[in-house]
Parts: C-alpha cells; sequence; structure tokens
C-alpha cells in the first residue's frame, strides 16, 4: 500500500460514492507511482459488491481519466492499473509565481526578452522524458485491445443503454448476437480497446425485430438470480 497514492486520491480525485471507494481500493494495493495489479474479483470482495458492479464502475474511472487499465499486462494474465492522478502534473501550474523576475530589468529597458508569454506553461525536460518514456516502453498489445471473455454478461449499464436507445429490441437478444458474433471473430477483429462503446453501436446499427418487446416486465435469463 502506498500512503502517497492514497493521499493523492483523496486530495485530487473528482469521483464520489462507489467511483471513489473503487480507486481507494485500487491505491490500497498500488506503489508511489499509482501502479497496481489487484483482480476483479479481488476489487469486487474489497468494495463490498459484485463482480459486474466493478467491472462497470472500472470502466466509468476509465473513461474519466483517473485510471489507466492495460489489459493483460500484469503478473499472471491480470489487469494492470495506473492511477494517473499520481502524475502531479497539475502541480506544475505554481510556475506562475515566476513572474517577479521582471523586477532585474533595467529602468530604462525597451523590451523585455520573453514578454507575457514567459507566464505560459512550459513543461520541464523531466517531464517531457517521463513522457516519451512512457509511450516508448508501452506495450504494442495494449493498443490492439483484448478479446470479449467467454462468460460475458451484458452489465446493468449495458441493458440501460439497450432500453433507452432502442426500445423497440429485446436486449437479451441482442447481447445473444452480441456475444456469439465476437466470440466467434479470429484473431484482431476479434480485439477490441472499449467493449462498451462496442455494444453501444452495435446496439444502434441493429436492425428492428419483427414483434418488438410488448413491455420490459419479463426479466433477463442473467436477472433472474437477483
Amino acid at each position: 500500500m502506498s500512503v502517497r497514492t492514497m493521499a493523492r486520491v483523496w486530495a485530487e480525485s473528482s469521483q464520489s460514492g462507489s467511483h471513489l471507494l473503487m480507486l481507494l481500493a485500487i491505491a490500497d494495493f498500488a506503489d508511489d507511482d499509482g501502479n497496481a495489479y489487484p483482480s476483479v474479483p479481488t476489487l469486487a470482495v474489497k468494495c463490498r459488491m459484485k463482480q459486474r458492479n466493478a467491472q462497470t464502475i472500472l470502466s466509468a474511472l476509465r473513461r474519466s481519466g483517473e485510471l489507466d487499465v492495460r489489459e493483460n499486462e500484469g503478473p499472471r494474465g491480470t489487469n494492470l492499473y495506473r492511477i494517473t492522478l499520481c502524475d502531479g502534473v497539475q502541480k506544475l501550474a505554481g510556475v506562475q509565481k515566476l513572474a517577479g523576475v521582471q523586477n532585474s530589468a533595467q529602468r530604462d529597458a525597451k523590451a523585455c526578452a520573453k514578454p507575457l508569454q514567459g507566464l505560459a506553461y512550459e513543461p520541464s525536460e523531466k517531464h517531457q522524458r517521463t513522457r516519451e518514456s512512457s509511450r516508448a516502453t508501452r506495450s504494442p498489445a495494449a493498443d490492439r485491445g483484448s478479446r470479449l471473455p467467454q462468460d460475458w454478461a451484458p452489465s446493468d449499464e449495458h441493458l440501460a443503454f439497450c432500453r433507452q436507445s432502442r426500445p423497440d429490441l429485446n436486449p437479451a437478444e441482442v447481447a445473444d448476437r452480441f456475444r456469439d458474433h465476437w466470440l466467434a471473430q479470429p484473431g484482431v477483429k476479434g480485439r477490441k480497446s472499449d467493449w462498451f462503446a462496442t455494444w453501444r453501436n452495435w446496439v444502434r446499427n441493429e436492425r428492428r425485430t419483427a414483434n418488438p418487446p410488448q413491455s420490459q416486465v419479463a426479466r433477463e435469463p442473467w436477472e433472474s438470480a437477483r
């Protein structure tokens, strides 16, 4: 556990509720650079929630930019998480205090070597080297995305999007077609970097059913056990 990373989350994260709890749970496993690789089941138990909810929250944190997820890059194929709040880039805004250097100019000076632009943000060489090194060491596998899990099932967020965007569809049938299609895709065609975005596009492009569902009262098979 890194006390420094935990403190950064408390001080700088814009999250709240279960999302903040999940980020703190990851920080509990992280080093001082914000890197951690706990499994989803472990995080779900730590946050007192179901794995499906944990996966939904992790996706939301990833989209918020406060969490970087590199799938299957951790030990034994686990996901590698990085809390991006630990970059500390925001702290560099303090360079504006350097405006006082104008006091060193001669009284009769006609112009400054670096006028007002001197207040602009200029990244340090160390920060630039860190960004370039990060891009150079990024695994090509992370850019190719990952395959849909064999036991994939739509989360509450998936189902809600389908009902709201396409009330003419049956979410259970759409999910079955989605899963069968992508599990059967070979090679790189079956790898996606954002499966929730892939689901949204699939729902939008799905053909209208011949007999639209009369109501949403009937529960999907995976909801019957709730």
